[in-house]
């Protein structure tokens, strides 16, 4: 937090939080004045919603939500990654690099401090997203698109499922940070590696509304009257190693999806932790 890297990371950081927050009220106060009210615009923004995720129970919920916040989880959950890459890729690997990792070697086990590493990043990160949200919503509510209770109760919630979701993108950076001895080597990989991932689901989110589209207009095509709204299949197998697809299924309001997100993303943690420390036992320091 004392480095140069981390003062220009907390200002940018900041001002980028300050500056969207600003952007999002302003949108969501000009897309009430355009719908003529606020339940107008939650029963165009539920529809939305609803041909986006094809499923009408998430779509309800998420129409129910702060507009305002629930734009900026997007967003953080999108730049999460970016950031955990800037903050963690010499985590490992510079104290490799400058031989710093035996100084700590001699007073703990490795595996206490792989896990030291990745658990240390993901507090930092958690610590960040918590200071964006409590700027974003403090905007809002001094503009009065979100009250106290709603800030206190969707707030807290958004940031854990931020949180969640940056525990695994930091069990990947860590991951990788400790193969290498070289920061820059490992900064390269670990966007290599992001960049695969979001361009899986990117691919995988096209396919899936090709088939929407095609489905649909089979359905008009066969009974224009009983097509009804359109519907997004389920997700591919390989987006569900891309972590920000869990975002909607922790914001369901079924308890058995947002349960089973919560356990695959830990599940990420935990084999970064397993395999890491194994591998990081066993390599020359």
């Amino acid at each position: 937090m004392r480095s140069l890297k981390g003062v220009i990371l907390g200002i940018i950081t900041l001002v980028g939080a300050v500056i969207a927050s600003v952007a999002l009220v302003w949108i969501q106060g000009a897309a009430v004045e355009e719908a003529g009210s606020q339940a107008a615009f939650d029963q165009v923004n539920r529809k939305l919603l609803e041909q986006g995720t094809g499923d009408a129970a998430l779509a309800a919920q998420l129409a129910r939500m702060p507009d305002s916040l629930r734009n900026f989880l997007d967003i953080t959950v999108w730049l999460a990654p970016l950031l955990i890459a800037l903050l963690g890729f010499d985590g490992i690997a510079g104290e490799l690099q400058h031989k710093a990792v035996r100084f700590w070697t001699v007073r703990a086990r490795r595996g206490s401090y792989f896990a030291g590493k990745l658990l240390g990043l993901w507090a930092l990160v958690g610590l960040v997203i918590l200071v964006l949200n409590v700027i974003v919503g403090t905007v809002a509510v001094a503009k009065g698109y979100v009250s106290l209770v709603d800030l206190l109760k969707w707030g807290s919630r958004f940031w854990l499922v931020a949180f969640v979701i940056a525990g695994a993108w930091a069990a990947i950076a860590t991951l990788i940070s400790s193969l290498s001895k070289q920061p820059i080597a490992a900064l390269l990989t670990t966007f290599g590696v992001f960049f695969l991932l979001w361009l899986s689901n990117l691919i995988g989110e096209a396919l899936r509304r090709a088939e929407m589209i095609r489905s649909f207009r089979a359905a008009m095509a066969a009974s224009p009257d009983a097509a009804g709204m359109p519907v997004m299949p389920p997700m591919r197998w390989y987006q569900y190693a891309y972590p920000n697809a869990y975002e909607h299924m922790l914001l369901s309001s079924d308890s058995t999806k947002v349960l089973t997100a919560f356990a695959v993303l830990l599940a990420f943690v935990v084999v970064a932790i397993a395999g890491g420390a194994f591998l990081f036992s066993r390599r020359d320091i």
